[in-house]
Order: C-alpha cells, then structure tokens, then sequence
C-alpha cells in the first residue's frame, strides 16, 4: 500500500492499539496493571501510577471505534501487524480497506525520529533512561528499560512515521500520558471536532443536575461509544455496529474530511468556515439549554480561539441547526452520559458482577470524567 498524502482524515494507528483490542476480544479484560507515565516539568521528573490494563484495553477499544465510524481509512505498520492478526473481527476490517497496512521505509525518518526523542525527553530523568537505552542497544542489541523504551523510543518512530508521511498519528494510550506536554503531531479535525463534542456535552451535564448530582453528572463517554455499545448484543457487534453507524454519520465523515483539507492547506477561508459551523452549534445549545434555567452557560472551547459569540440571528441559527452537519454534532453532545453502556459493556465481556469488572468500571469513570 502507498500512503496518499492527499487523502485527509486517514489516521497511523499502533499496532500495539490493535494487539489491545485483539487480546480484549480473544481473552477478555486483563487481570495485570499497567504503569500511566506522570510527568513533573517543575520537578524535572517523572513517576508511574497504576492503572488496570483492563482500562487500557477499553481505552484502545473506544478510540479504535471512534475512528472506524469517522475516518477514511486506518494505518497501520506492517513491521508489528502480526500481532494482532489472529483476531477475526480485525481482519475483517481490512478485508473492507479500513485497516491498511503499510510498509514503512525506516531510512526515511530515521533523523526525524532522532530529534523526536529529544522533544519526548522533557525531563532529565526520562533523558537519563533513553541514554543507557540506547547505548545497551548499540553495544548489546538489549534495553535497560523495555517498557520507556516502548513509550519513549518507540513512541517518537511513530511520530516520525506521521510527520514524513503527513499523516496523524494516534497514540496507544500509555504513549499518549507521554505525549500530552509534547504537542508535536499535526493539526486534526477528526480529533479537536469530538474534543469539541465531548467538552460542550459534559458542561451540559454539570448544568443540567442539581445538587451534589451534579459533580456524579459531569461523566461522559464519548457519544459514538455508547451509540455502539446499546445497538450491540455481543462483543463482535461492536465492530459491525461501527460500520452501520459508519454509514450513518457519513456526513460528519465528509465534513470533517474537507475541515481537514483546509488544516492541510491552511486555506483560512475553509477553516473559518467549518469553525463557524461549530459556533453556530454553540449558539443553538446555548440558547436552548441556558438563559431561562440556568444563566449564562460558557460554551467556549480552546480551538482557534473560538468564541461562542456569533453573528447569525436566534431563529435562523435554530433553523439551521435542526439539519445537516448541524444537527448531527448536536445530537452527539445530547447523547446520554454513558453509565448504562459502560455496565452493558462488562456484561457483554462477563465482568458485570466481578472485582476485576468494578475496578474497570470506577477507572472508566474516573478518566472519562472532568
């Protein structure tokens, strides 16, 4: 396969994401914990806090879904792919042409990659273990540290892999704690669009509780994500229900595909546009769900710069917000929180009534809560 740099919204995903969600369905939730990488800038360290790996397998699992349903096609490397390859419902899909693997030519971002480390290194403590890493490697072919070596090492050939094929590269969620104090990937529309959907709908929730119910409120999972999992009736539904919905929300497909033309080619005339698409969805919640009950409902967001304020009119913004690509983005942010379908979820993976599946669920609460 030949990468496009003109196709947009296509996405590099790990293989490691994929081994994830191939263990998850083949052997259920995980019985292990994971290390989440917490760094202190100030301090000029870092330290790990635990996280169960059945977290992790969510995590991976949500994220895959979301861009099966929203993307135009799934990257990955065809170095690592074997390591997920035993997993039916993840072969189907490439068999589809969602997934498609790539053979990367390494001498093409070797230098790349090389000046990526150093930007993942931000404290002295991280740089200290990528240096006896890479001189094990080079004197013995073995690590000191496999696991940041993995984060770190490998992390930063993904990245570079993304930025000489300009291509978005999304992270397995332990690389990802890593990357958040190094934004260094591209612009993408797919993800600042649900990050949009997913702050203005838990801001809608904190406001739409009273009391002490309100803090319970400010969960939520991803809409997409809940959307799945209720029209599903066993763990393989998942993946078919994507594609269901994939055909659904083609027009959210189309419209984030030309948001992220315009990224690409910083034609500011189409960047303004789709941001006024958004501002018009800020408006219509606003209007509909503050003033009278609630006052003043910040809707704000930190794309662009974005302001909730905009110049079309009350009732021609609520016109228009009832069709199109409008409509669909407001349906996503009043989607429910998600309690019901993370619960369903467990059942469908037999952790309903079991410790393992308790801890699972407080962590999804936890991470999906603001």
């Amino acid at each position: 396969m030949t990468i496009s740099n003109k196709m947009p919204n296509q996405i590099l995903l790990d293989n490691w994401t994929l081994q994830e969600i191939s263990h998850l369905n083949q052997l259920g939730l995980s019985t292990q914990s994971s290390d989440k990488i917490v760094i202190d800038k100030m301090a000029d360290t870092h330290h790990f806090e635990k996280l169960t790996h059945g977290f992790v397998q969510l995590y991976s699992l949500f994220s895959f879904l979301q861009n099966i349903v929203l993307r135009e096609t799934i990257i990955t490397d065809a170095k690592f792919a074997y390591v997920w390859k035993d997993c039916k419902s993840l072969l189907q899909l490439e068999s589809y042409g969602l997934i498609k693997i790539h053979a990367f030519q390494e001498e093409k971002f070797l230098e790349v990659r090389k000046a990526i480390v150093e930007q993942l290194c931000i404290t002295s403590s991280i740089r200290k273990i990528q240096r006896l890493n890479e001189e094990e490697w080079e004197t013995n072919e073995a690590l000191i540290d496999k696991f940041m070596s993995a984060i770190i090492w490998g992390g930063a050939g993904m990245l570079a892999r993304g930025h000489v094929y300009e291509t978005f590269y999304l992270p397995h969620p332990l690389r990802g704690y890593a990357f958040q104090q190094s934004p260094i990937a591209k612009r993408d529309a797919f993800t600042e669009t649900l990050s949009f959907i997913s702050s203005n709908q838990t801001k809608l929730l904190y406001f739409d509780c009273s009391t002490s119910s309100a803090i319970k409120a400010r969960f939520s999972l991803p809409p997409l994500i809940s959307q799945i999992i209720e029209e599903s009736n066993n763990f393989d539904d998942l993946f078919s229900v994507a594609l269901q919905l994939r055909e659904r929300y083609s027009d959210l497909r189309l419209w984030l595909k030309t948001f992220q033309e315009s990224l690409d080619t910083e034609n500011s005339k189409g960047i303004s546009k789709h941001i006024k698409t958004l501002q018009s969805v800020q408006k219509y919640i606003e209007d509909k769900y503050s003033p009278d009950k609630y006052g003043k409902l910040d809707l704000s967001f930190d794309f662009l710069s974005l302001s909730p304020s905009i110049s079309v009119g009350a009732p021609i913004n609520k016109l228009i917000n009832r069709v199109g690509i409008r409509s669909t983005i407001n349906d996503l942010i009043l989607t429910n929180t998600g309690y019901s379908s993370i619960k369903k979820l467990l059942k469908l993976l037999d952790e309903e009534h079991s410790e393992l599946g308790k801890k699972v669920y407080d962590e999804v609460i936890q991470n999906f809560s603001s």
